[in-house]
Formats: structure tokens, C-alpha cells, sequence
């Protein structure tokens, strides 16, 4: 059965008192790639930020110790999530400081190697939802040398990043540029980390509509898998809803006799409210609204439903009176969050990422786990080319397409390998390179033999691994040739000084005169221990321009080649 889930656990549901959401995890332990606890925060520490425990998860030390030996003992992978709590502007202040930077780093790899965690996830949300567009352009390359900086310091020590990012396109659809909330720079962090994780939800909230309406969602996804690794991808599910009260132009849809709209009790009345999936049933049964009337959007694939919520309140004359606001909800239910899960085997993405653990309806994992066991990992697919024959010392670009689902796999790490020719065994790792947002990737090189070389992408949790068939490349003596002199006489002998590269031991290079247009040679010596050799032949008995050239025989790996060619004038 194939992984499909990831998430987070809100740290309220991460406690001995309030475990569902660990509950949650271990039960279907063998449907996740990872799961992230929201247990820590970046908060303010003079002018830079440090990491702490959620202030308000009290005895958070306990509790955190607690949650990860149940999730770590039911064989998950734990990357409790740092949320940036440091409020507007200082993490994007700290960022911009190398040296707080790397002080920065340094404290989330210490946070993680003291507890044992498998790595971390970053939420830093207050580029996005406090500082402003206006500062992006000067936080994105700070950020993203801060992600760059702490991956490599993480997987140094062997243990994985995660960062979450808003939807990199705009609710229009638009995506890549300046759309969406550009300053996470997805394209650039995506070769470092190990998976990004997309909030691809609260399409609406103060407005009334769908959580995460699925074309959305589905432009989201197309895009991401365009310019990184789908394997890297997790897409963001939510498993909750909203509530709102409907209006009639700009007028809240009410009847009755109502408190005043400034009143607390209109406003817990009428106002937008938030619902787990896990609530959810019991929410709409208290309003009378059972399963059978719940509605469900085709084209948006999520549930939604009006009712009544009725409100009785006494007025200032001590009398009772009733006010009805029409409300509607819209909610990610089961069947929504298999639909939006299913994203993963189509585009061959790393999971799908539950926001949250804990707060889900329990009917979705069956749901889940049935499509879990008829999922396959997405096939990777790789071809390589090569220009050949090659010259030896000379530069050849080994040049391999890598697709997937027949998509680019954009930021997918690949790695050029060789083997000699007439070799058996394993082929050899010569480099290795980050697939093009094109799904191309190309290698340098000089070979020094004739040979064979591959491309191979390594298997992740959501494809297999791929590698190209072999391309042979020959390769050629590099000859270069020198005569002693360009004007001889009649009778006199012709000496050339000869090089062939690379060494062979035993080769002999052989100096021929062209004759027309067949070549004859003249003279055949062996290399000595650096390959060079002096070739001597008598001059043409008439005088007159002749061609020469110097060509070493092929041997071990190294074909036969010649040098350019040696004009010699001979003279009376």
C-alpha cells in the first residue's frame, strides 16, 4: 500500500487529556509519509527571534515528550512544525542579518538533533499575511538563502526540511511571477528542501464560498508539478468548514426581531465561524439538517447546505424575542478530502497534507485507505543523449529528459553515471544536477574513454526510480604533430615529433602522406611512457607541396584518430 497522507497536529490534540490528534496518526500510522506537530513558535527575542515551545501549550515540555514517543513508536516520521509567532516585519529583519540568519539555522538544527525529531517544518505566515507585498522583493532572496542554508545544514545530519508555503498562484488561477504569495520563491527553494507543502485552502473567508474549490486547487497542483519535483509536492487539504450568514445584496439575511447589530449576541449569531470535519455532523444534526440533505458541488467537490439558526434573547422591556439568520456552510467532508487525496497518484506527489490530524470525520480513512492499496507509484522516465564520437579532453554535454505522468519532473535531483567500455559491474557516479523547470538536464564533461553513460533519478514514496538506457560515447586519441621543419630537401628526411593523449601503453602512431585522396603511411613508430613519439621518412624524391599527417592506431578504449594536417614543401 502506497503512503498518501501528511499533515499536522494542532498541539491542543497532541496531549494525554486531548489526544486526538495523535490518536488520529498512530491509527492509520501506515497511511503517512510524515506528520508535523504544531509544537513550537519563532518568537521575538530582542532584535532577532528564537524558538520556544507554543506559549499557550502549557506544560508543553511534557507533552511534547509525551506525543513524539507515541508517534515515533508507531514507526512515523516526525517534523513538528515551527510556526513565526516573532510578529510583523521581524523574521524578515532577522533574515536579512547573516549572522542572526545563521544563528537562526543553527537553533532549529540544535532544536531538532537534541529531540530526536527526523527534521522540521517551517509555517513562517507572516510574510504573507502581515508584513505586505510591498516588503517581498526585499525578503524573497533573504528566505531563500535562509531555506538554502538550513537544508544543507540538516542534511548534514541526515534529517529532513519541510516548508509551508501559501498558494503560489492568485485566486484567479494565475500562477508563477508576481502572482500569489511569490515571496516564498518555490521555484528557488524546491532543489533544497525535501518537501513543500501548499495551504491550498481558505479560497474564502470573509467571503462566502467554497473552502478550496477544486479548479483552484487543480491550477495549484499543474503549476507546482511544472516547475519542481512532484515528489517533493504535498498539497495542502483542509478538513473543516465555514459557516457564514447569506446576504441579500449587502444585507445580512436575517428575519425576526433582531439585537442590535453591534451586539455580541448578533455577531456570535450572524458572524463567520469555523467547524471541523469531526464536528460537523453533530453541528448540522443540532440545526436539523441530517446527511441525506447535504448538498454536493460537482464542479467545486465539496459539500455545502443552508439552514436556519435561530437565536432567542430577551429584549430591553424584559420581553422574549426571535431572530433567524439564514446561514450556509460549505465543508471538505470525506468524499471531498478523497477527491482532493486523489491529486497524488495522478500527478505523482509526495502526499496530501491535512490541515488537521485530529479534526478530521473518521469516515474519510477508509476512504483513503482503499485508494491507498490501488495506488501504484507514478513511473519516471528518463532518456539520454550524447554526441559521439568524442575527442579526448575535448567537452561533451551528456543531456537526459526526465518526465513523469508525462510531466517535467522539475527540481528532481539526477545523477550522471559511467562505465568504461568492457567493463562489467556497477556503472560509476561521475555528477549530479537538478532537473530544469523543462524537465531537461544537462552534464558536462571530458571523457577519458570509451564508454557508457546513463541518467538515473532515484525512487521516492510517490514514483519509482528511473534511469536512461546507455549511451555509448567513443573517444578518440587527441594527436597533435609537429614537424621538425615545413621545407626540406630532396633526400632528406621528414621528422615529425607526435602526441597522442591519453597515454595507451604499446600504441604506435604511424605518419602517413596523402596521395590523392587515399592516405599511405610512411612511417609507424610505438609512444614511449608519454605517449610521444618521433617519426622519420625519407622526403618524395620530386620537389613540390606535400600533405602529411600523424594518426594514432586505436587501442584499450581509445579509438584511432589523426592530427590536423602537415604541410611540407620539399626543395631541390
Amino acid at each position: 500500500m502506497k503512503r498518501v497522507a501528511s499533515g499536522w497536529l494542532p498541539y491542543w490534540m497532541t496531549t494525554p487529556s486531548s489526544p486526538q490528534g495523535i490518536t488520529s496518526a498512530v491509527q492509520n500510522a501506515d497511511l503517512f509519509v510524515d506528520v508535523s506537530p504544531f509544537w513550537y513558535s519563532a518568537v521575538k527575542k530582542g532584535d532577532a527571534v528564537e524558538v520556544v515551545i507554543n506559549p499557550n501549550f502549557s506544560n508543553g515540555k511534557a507533552n511534547v515528550a509525551w506525543g513524539l514517543g507515541q508517534l515515533k513508536a508507531a514507526g512515523l516520521t516526525v517534523l513538528p512544525a515551527i510556526a513565526d509567532g516573532s510578529g510583523k516585519g521581524q523574521m524578515a529583519r532577522t533574515l536579512a542579518d547573516p549572522a542572526k540568519r545563521t544563528a537562526h539555522v543553527q537553533e532549529i538544527v540544535a532544536l531538532v538533533l537534541s529531540n530526536g525529531f527526523d527534521g522540521i517544518d517551517l509555517d513562517y505566515e507572516t510574510f504573507a499575511f502581515s508584513d505586505g507585498s510591498s516588503s517581498w522583493a526585499a525578503t524573497q532572496p533573504n528566505w531563500t538563502a535562509f531555506v538554502n542554508e538550513l537544508s544543507a545544514a540538516l542534511r548534514a545530519q541526515g534529517k529532513l526540511l519541510a516548508v509551508t508555503i501559501p498558494p503560489p498562484c492568485g485566486t484567479s488561477g494565475t500562477c508563477g511571477g508576481r502572482s500569489g504569495y511569490w515571496v516564498y520563491d518555490m521555484q528557488g527553494i524546491a532543489p533544497a528542501v525535501d518537501r513543500i507543502r501548499i495551504m491550498a485552502y481558505d479560497y474564502h473567508v470573509h467571503g462566502i464560498g467554497p473552502i478550496a474549490p477544486m479548479p483552484w486547487v487543480r491550477s495549484i497542483v499543474s503549476y507546482s508539478v511544472s516547475v519542481m519535483d512532484p515528489a517533493k509536492l504535498q498539497i495542502g487539504v483542509p478538513t473543516y468548514g465555514r459557516v457564514w450568514t447569506r446576504k441579500q445584496g449587502n444585507s445580512l439575511m436575517v428575519e425576526g426581531t433582531c439585537p442590535s447589530t453591534s451586539s455580541s449576541q448578533f455577531k456570535s449569531l450572524t458572524g463567520m465561524t469555523s467547524v471541523t470535519d469531526a464536528n460537523i455532523p453533530k453541528a448540522l444534526a443540532d440545526v436539523g439538517i441530517t446527511p441525506d440533505k447535504y448538498q454536493w458541488s460537482d464542479k467545486e467537490q465539496e459539500n455545502w447546505v443552508t439552514y436556519d439558526k435561530k437565536l432567542v434573547w430577551t429584549d430591553g422591556n424584559g420581553a422574549q424575542q426571535t431572530c433567524i439568520a439564514k446561514r450556509i456552510m460549505w465543508w471538505v467532508g470525506p468524499q471531498a478530502v478523497l477527491a482532493r487525496t486523489q491529486l497524488v497518484g495522478e500527478f505523482g506527489l509526495n502526499a496530501a497534507a491535512y490541515w488537521t490530524i485530529g479534526g478530521e470525520d473518521p469516515a474519510q480513512w477508509p476512504l483513503i485507505r482503499s485508494y491507498a492499496q490501488s495506488l501504484a507509484p507514478a513511473s519516471t522516465d528518463v532518456s539520454a543523449t550524447a554526441a559521439t564520437p568524442a575527442v579526448f579532453g575535448s567537452p561533451l554535454q551528456v543531456s537526459a529528459t526526465v518526465t513523469s505522468q508525462g510531466a517535467p519532473l522539475a527540481g528532481a535531483t539526477a545523477t550522471l553515471q559511467f562505465r568504461p567500455s568492457g567493463k562489467k559491474g556497477q556503472f560509476t557516479d561521475v555528477a549530479s544536477a537538478a532537473v530544469g523547470a523543462d524537465g531537461v538536464v544537462r552534464f558536462d564533461v571530458s571523457p577519458s574513454t570509451t564508454g557508457q553513460w546513463k541518467v538515473y533519478v532515484p525512487a521516492v514514496d510517490a514514483r519509482t526510480e528511473g534511469v536512461s538506457a546507455p549511451v555509448t560515447v567513443e573517444v578518440l586519441s587527441l594527436v597533435t604533430a609537429e614537424p621538425k621543419a615545413s621545407r626540406v630537401s630532396r633526400g632528406q628526411a621528414i621528422v615529425v615529433k607526435a602526441w597522442a593523449r591519453p597515454f595507451v601503453k604499446n600504441q604506435r602512431v604511424a605518419l602517413e602522406i596523402k596521395n590523392g585522396e587515399q592516405w599511405k603511411a610512411v612511417a609507424s613508430v610505438q609512444v614511449n611512457g608519454k605517449g610521444r613519439a618521433r617519426l622519420v621518412a625519407d622526403a618524395p624524391r620530386q620537389k613540390g607541396k606535400y600533405t602529411y599527417r600523424v594518426v594514432a592506431i586505436g587501442k584499450g578504449g581509445i579509438l584511432a584518430n589523426a592530427s590536423t594536417d602537415i604541410p611540407i614543401r620539399v626543395t631541390k
